[in-house]
């Protein structure tokens, strides 16, 4: 596995030259599927019995993908939920063995697939799955690492605090680094404060330690050298 930061510094940079415009789950899915090679993807959200939410795919047969899926209640998306493993098929036949109801409904199936696990904490809260051209076929460890660090950067939250005063100040301390972050890179605000959380993660930090070191000049997200590394 490559290491972090350097992973980092490509979701960064791949990050900043998506369309700001579009939603934030559509860029850190654009991102990840830029970065594995992969031609296109999907992210899903809400693993329950009886939920399941699509928040974004690259194009529309990946959407129909996993609207697929979401009737059949199978596919690779599912089992990668249920397993909280990376789901992968290299090929056609596998994929009409493995889930059939998916492969006769369907109008397209991919050469390859991979279902990835976000687990940015200690329970799955959704998948990425991308399909075909994938270049990091091999390496599930940085697929899983990337995975992780784009849910925590969509769902991750300050830590909450008895005393409110403390909370403000860690509140405000994070809004300014944003602020520098949108600077920095000339980025969307929601885009920084996803940098933010996913580096945070990738550190093994919290999102307020990040913040400081912003604050205090430490960190800078548009030093390539660095990568926003700690």
């Amino acid at each position: 596995m490559r290491n972090r930061s350097e992973l980092m510094l490509r979701l960064t940079h791949t990050l900043a030259a998506l369309p700001a415009a579009d939603p934030l789950p559509l860029r850190m899915c654009l991102a990840f599927v830029e970065i594995v090679g992969a031609s296109g993807g999907s992210m899903t959200l809400g693993y329950a019995s009886t939920e399941r939410t699509m928040l974004c795919a690259t194009d529309d047969a990946s959407a129909r993908f996993e609207d697929a899926q979401d009737f059949l209640r199978e596919g690779p998306s599912l089992d990668a939920f249920r397993t909280g493993q990376v789901v992968a098929s290299l090929s056609v036949e596998d994929q009409r063995h493995r889930w059939p109801g998916l492969a006769s409904t369907v109008d397209l199936l991919w050469s390859s697939i991979r279902a990835i696990p976000m687990l940015p904490g200690s329970a799955v809260m959704g998948v990425l799955t991308v399909h075909d051209g994938l270049r990091m076929l091999g390496d599930v460890e940085e697929l899983g690492f990337l995975a992780d660090a784009i849910g925590a950067a969509i769902i991750g939250d300050l830590p909450a605090h008895d005393e409110e005063s403390q909370l403000w100040t860690e509140r405000d301390r994070v809004s300014q680094a944003t602020g520098m972050v949108v600077a920095q890179l000339r980025i969307a605000p929601a885009d920084a404060l996803a940098l933010l959380r996913a580096h945070a993660f990738a550190h093994e930090s919290t999102v307020v330690e990040v913040s400081r070191r912003v604050v205090e000049r430490k960190l800078d997200f548009s030093r390539s050298d660095r990568g926003g590394s700690s």
